[in-house]
């Protein structure tokens, strides 16, 4: 079985994969603390991502066996540095123009700076205890690409939220600039625009875009199943439409125009944009867990599932499938038209999420009581879908309190934050119990029992 990997150890993926989400969980503390949620609360934030990167060289340190040498530590906490600053130059050029803080002196000054703090890092995981994760380097990039999806759901569904969808009424262009080079003083100088919501999405879009092509070379380079081959060419192409969907829902034509008569925003294509989101993410999903050791290795007998279990799994995927859609239709109709929340339309489309978010949830529990009865990882994932689909259905009342509560004043004109804040989590939670779903299915499939002659 092992014969479906072409090596036991992946330096340069375990490179990658360090770095890649090392970035990634910088970007992500960077943009919550742009969001001013207080000056001490966002210096914390933006040191927070200073330790994320720090941490990404402590971890290439110990994982390079650097305890017995501690220039290996050193040199892989440079490089993790050293990729983690390009990855962030290559998706935030707009520092070269912003009235803020641009210009090559602060090009040098990144780079320098996450050279060092990698460097640092190196050095101190190279006098810790070394590290083993052979095997696993494949299945945790796809991971890392599968979190950072995630995060630009979670970003896509604050400008959901905030109504900010076409906050910037061109693309691929932004105001005329570059998308890269849209300068980050204009991108931040009001917060109530939506400009930074919608722009931070769609360089989000981008960095998910470049870590797809990555991920497809990891999948080349290190594994001979020509299905999972398959499967990264399928995500890039998914992503690649996804990127074009989005420009789509703002422009509604292919132009660089931002002549408002010419140009057809399209809510139509917005619900399936953010549908279509969370199906990309669930494939990721299915890479990561496709590449895994423990996949590779196979299942034990304990950990077998019947046919109708599989069955079941699979149906829970597509009932759920559904029941995005459903709430995505809502969100967008209620949000971009003129309907608004209390309209009849709107109002049809709420009652049955909710009639359907019944029959989801009985599914899921029955799915997930089913899978935690077995052994090994099916345990793990059935817990996970208990977990989740409890977490959805208080999310979910809350998010209906949020949005029509405040509705009965008559000085209420806008969602508040917080609702804002449930509504979007509801959102990232239904893309998280949609891939455990997908993941429980996959492994519901791989775990059955097989005739003598298969095996």
């Amino acid at each position: 079985m092992l014969a479906m990997n072409r090596a036991t150890d992946h330096p340069l993926v375990r490179l990658l994969t360090l770095s890649f989400g090392s970035a990634a969980v910088m970007w992500f503390f960077s943009y919550v603390a742009i969001l001013q949620p207080g000056s001490l609360a966002g210096e914390v934030l933006f040191g927070c991502s200073v330790l994320a990167l720090l941490g990404g060289g402590v971890l290439a340190g110990r994982l390079a066996m650097a305890g017995r040498c501690l220039s290996s530590g050193l040199v892989q906490g440079l490089l993790v540095g050293l990729l983690v600053a390009v990855i962030n130059l290559l998706l935030v050029a707009c520092l070269l123009r912003s009235s803020l803080a641009g210009g090559v002196p602060w090009i040098i000054g990144i780079l320098v700076g996450c050279v060092g703090i990698g460097g640092l890092g190196g050095l101190a995981g190279g006098a810790m205890p070394p590290v083993n994760a052979h095997d696993r380097w494949p299945s945790l990039f796809c991971w890392v690409a599968t979190g950072l999806t995630f995060f630009m759901i979670v970003s896509g569904g604050v400008v959901t939220g905030f109504e900010a969808g076409l906050a910037v009424p061109d693309w691929p262009n932004s105001y005329g600039h570059n998308m890269l080079l849209y300068p980050l003083s204009e991108m931040v100088e009001h917060l109530d625009s939506g400009i930074f919501y919608e722009h931070s999405h769609r360089l989000t879009g981008m960095f998910v875009g470049f870590t797809s092509i990555v991920l497809l070379v990891v999948l080349f380079k290190t594994q001979t199943r020509r299905w999972v081959r398959l499967l990264g060419v399928l995500v890039l192409f998914m992503v690649i439409m996804q990127g074009v969907l989005g420009g789509l829902r703002v422009t509604g034509v292919l132009t660089f125009s931002q002549d408002p008569t010419i140009l057809a925003p399209s809510t139509a294509i917005a619900i399936v944009h953010g549908v279509f989101a969370q199906v990309i993410m669930a494939t990721m999903a299915l890479a990561a867990t496709a590449t895994s050791k423990r996949w590779i290795d196979g299942g034990f007998d304990a950990d077998n599932a019947t046919r109708t279990e599989r069955r079941i799994a699979i149906f829970l995927v597509l009932l759920l499938l559904v029941q995005l859609s459903i709430g995505a239709a809502y969100r967008h109709l209620a949000s971009e038209t003129q309907l608004g929340p209390r309209d009849g339309g709107a109002m049809g489309l709420l009652m049955v999420h909710i009639t359907l978010a019944v029959v989801v949830a009985i599914v899921t529990i029955a799915v997930g009581i089913q899978a935690s009865s077995r052994g090994g990882v099916l345990r793990r994932m059935g817990i996970v879908l208990l977990v989740l689909v409890g977490l959805q259905l208080m999310l979910g009342v809350g998010a209906v309190v949020g949005v029509y509560v405040p509705a009965h004043g008559e000085q209420a004109t806008a969602t508040p934050g917080w609702a804002v804040l449930l509504t979007s989590v509801h959102q990232a939670n239904g893309a998280l119990l949609l891939m455990a779903a997908a993941v429980t299915a996959a492994w519901a499939v791989r775990l059955s029992p097989r005739p003598a002659h298969a095996a």
